[in-house]
């Protein structure tokens, strides 16, 4: 079976997120949706860890060949940039929540990101898994953008989403 691999923090879940996702639903029998981030991280009063995990599992929590996994960036002592240490204990931490083994033979699995700091530390641990780095350039939009001015990148955010941070006057209606 065929499984990809994509994750982020998603404050907010974004269009370049979206196409990420769509990509490696296509390209895959399963995909391992990762949620990254922790209680108190840069969501912080703008769109919490608890409210991610409810606003992705809305949106994919029913789909059959999604797996949600979460990933306490905090509980297994990530900050900043990871070296291939943290990534080994990131990882971890993501197979075990997805219940997928990453030396299982009868998988093939894709890691998908725009990170490709991310994707070389990855290779290193998974040599046997692929890399797919998606330039960030094909959609070029990131939550920080977002966040930091939602009226111009408003268009770019997930409806889900968008409705969400419009009910707390942390994004306007649209026009």
């Amino acid at each position: 079976m065929r499984v990809g691999i994509f994750f982020g923090c998603f404050i907010p879940l974004h269009k370049g997120h979206e196409e990420m996702i769509r990509l490696a639903m296509k390209e895959n029998d399963h995909l391992i949706l990762g949620i990254c981030g922790y209680d108190n991280d840069r969501g912080k009063g703008y769109l919490s860890f608890r409210e991610r995990l409810r606003l992705m599992t809305k949106l994919f929590g029913d789909k059959e060949n999604v797996t949600l996994a979460v990933v306490d960036d905090k509980k297994v002592g990530l900050k900043g940039t990871f070296s291939v240490n943290a990534w080994k204990l990131w990882s971890d931490e993501l197979f075990e929540n997805a219940k997928f083994n990453p030396n299982d033979k009868s998988h093939q699995y894709t890691w998908y990101s725009g990170e490709p700091d991310y994707l070389e530390k990855i290779q290193e641990l998974y040599p046997t898994h692929e890399i797919k780095h998606i330039p960030r350039t094909l959609i070029p939009i990131s939550g920080t953008q977002i966040r930091n001015n939602t009226t111009k990148y408003r268009e770019d955010v997930n409806p889900l989403f968008a409705v969400y941070l419009a009910e707390r006057g942390l994004m306007e209606e649209k026009l």
